[in-house]
């Protein structure tokens, strides 16, 4: 299994993981939907986990992340996604942050590029999302990116630190707070449903070295999740990439790593190996002709076809049903094996497309198209289209490439440009937990005009060049009163004039 190593100089002081000074973490809002998948508002997470950082996200997040759960839909969302990029910190402030985003139902990412290590990663780890379904309620949502690395390491000391904590304390003493760390640190693996597996490799690390999370099997051993996007552009061998889910089921149901199982099955692909209870063909590898060992791994012929794949282990081959299945469903919930309580099993939204990958290879290293399809559905584009004009009231907080946020006195805009699938989503998507005052779409855009249920007013907008771009651009338009406070005649007379004024590639909203 590829167990990458990478810098991380931590010291344990006082219970705590504590990195060299650097700059202090803040959090930022970037835009009001991360994605075609997350219709959500998006923040980022930058620089050192330090004392404070739970009240600085407490202030950002109640700010302007107006729609919570009354807002999940049955299919599940979260409230927010937090992006991450961290070297680490003070590791109780991480297990605070976790703590919140699981109560907030906030999704964690760590995008390409980025990296977020020991104390953040273990904030990670409280990635969640909500689902009004009663079966469902709270479940897990943390994703890394190809190319972004979230690493863990257990607690330790430095030579320094150590000589100085020596000056003042037994060796006793401190050998018994390195135990506390340590039991600390395997608590809360468990608490964040991480396999056990796991944690010979977050203790084996160095003082100078982290467990990077950057394979198929790592992301199997953490609970971890691809973003969105086709199993199909992950599939190019399907017989292969049964093999591998059957290797990840085989180690859900032995209880180790899969990397250890990667030559468990030998033989080939079988066609018709056996039928289901459905009388539907069961396609696969055989395993064992030994009596109460798992006869066969096979995919039925169904699921199959639509890549919505149902694979399950199987004690004889006259047996129908399986003894454990592997559920991928793009469209719902993927799980493997069984369980109650979705914090506590394998059990993700949408498709689990990392159980179908190789092991022992870093899944950035495969190149496959899923990829580009995991951007695409970021709303990626090659040559992003100029930002709307504003009214010049207007001062701009924050830029990315395709993201602007401005403000004037309580009004917000936060703006997206791209291709049409960025007005073409938000058309589509259906919102709840909002009223709209104003609801309409052409050819040319949409306007969404409301209230969230606090009776926080806003207007949601999209538009399309005059023709000289291909680019469109949506711009949300947030009025945030302080403390809360309802909006007045005046200043939703002012949110509209100042939406009248917003102008792009020649295109603004028709007002009277």
């Amino acid at each position: 299994m590829h167990r990458s190593l990478s810098w991380l100089a931590a010291t344990l002081i006082g219970g705590a993981l504590a990195v060299a000074p650097a700059a202090a973490g803040s959090f930022s809002i970037v835009s009001m939907q991360y994605s075609m998948d997350y219709m959500v508002p998006h923040i980022h997470y930058e620089g050192d986990v330090d004392i404070g950082d739970v009240e600085r996200l407490t202030e950002v997040y109640d700010m302007f992340v107006r729609c919570r759960i009354e807002c999940a839909a049955t299919e599940g969302s979260p409230t927010a996604v937090l992006t991450m990029n961290s070297p680490g910190g003070n590791y109780g402030t991480g297990l605070m942050l976790a703590d919140f985003l699981r109560q907030n139902h906030i999704a964690t990412m760590v995008e390409r590029g980025m990296g977020c290590y020991s104390a953040c990663a273990f904030a990670w780890l409280g990635g969640s999302g909500f689902a009004t379904n009663e079966y469902v309620g709270t479940y897990i949502d943390r994703m890394i990116e190809p190319g972004g690395i979230l690493g863990f390491h257990a607690p330790f000391r430095d030579e320094e630190s150590l000589i100085a904590a020596l000056s003042e304390r037994s060796a006793t003493e401190i050998m018994g707070e390195s135990r506390n760390a340590l039991a600390l640190m395997i608590r809360e693996v468990v608490k964040w449903n991480v396999d056990p597996e796991i944690l010979h490799w977050m203790a084996s690390m160095g003082p100078n070295e982290t467990y990077d999370i950057v394979g198929a099997d790592d992301y199997y051993l953490l609970r971890a999740a691809l973003p969105p996007s086709s199993t199909a552009s992950w599939v190019q061998d399907v017989p292969e990439a049964v093999k591998n889910a059957c290797v990840r089921l085989l180690a859900h149901y032995e209880r180790t790593d899969p990397f250890l199982l990667r030559d468990r099955i030998t033989s080939t692909f079988e066609y018709d190996i056996a039928e289901d209870a459905f009388g539907d063909p069961l396609h696969g590898y055989r395993l064992s002709d030994r009596l109460f060992d798992v006869a066969f791994c096979a995919v039925t012929d169904q699921s199959m076809q639509t890549g919505d794949y149902e694979i399950g282990l199987y004690l004889h081959l006259s047996q129908a049903t399986p003894m454990m299945s592997f559920f991928n469903r793009q469209q719902g919930w993927s799980s493997a094996g069984i369980g109650g309580n979705p914090t506590k099993r394998i059990m993700q939204r949408g498709a689990m497309n990392h159980f179908f990958l190789p092991l022992g290879q870093t899944v950035d290293s495969l190149d496959l198209p899923g990829e580009m399809d995991i951007m695409t559905r970021r709303f990626f584009t090659l040559f992003p289209p100029d930002f709307a004009t504003l009214p010049a009231e207007f001062q701009t907080v924050s830029t990315t490439r395709t993201s602007r946020v401005s403000r004037s006195g309580d009004i917000w805009v936060f703006e997206q440009v791209g291709g049409s699938s960025l007005v073409q989503t938000a058309i589509a998507h259906q919102a709840t937990g909002v009223t709209y005052t104003t609801d309409a779409a052409n050819e040319h855009g949409f306007i969404r005009n409301g209230t969230y249920a606090n009776g926080a007013a806003f207007s949601w907008f999209g538009l399309s060049g005059d023709g000289s771009t291909t680019g469109t651009t949506v711009i949300r338009m947030e009025l945030v009163k302080p403390d809360g406070a309802l909006p007045t005649q005046n200043d939703l007379a002012r949110l509209a004039i100042l939406g009248c004024g917003i102008t792009f590639a020649g295109s603004a909203l028709t007002c009277n």
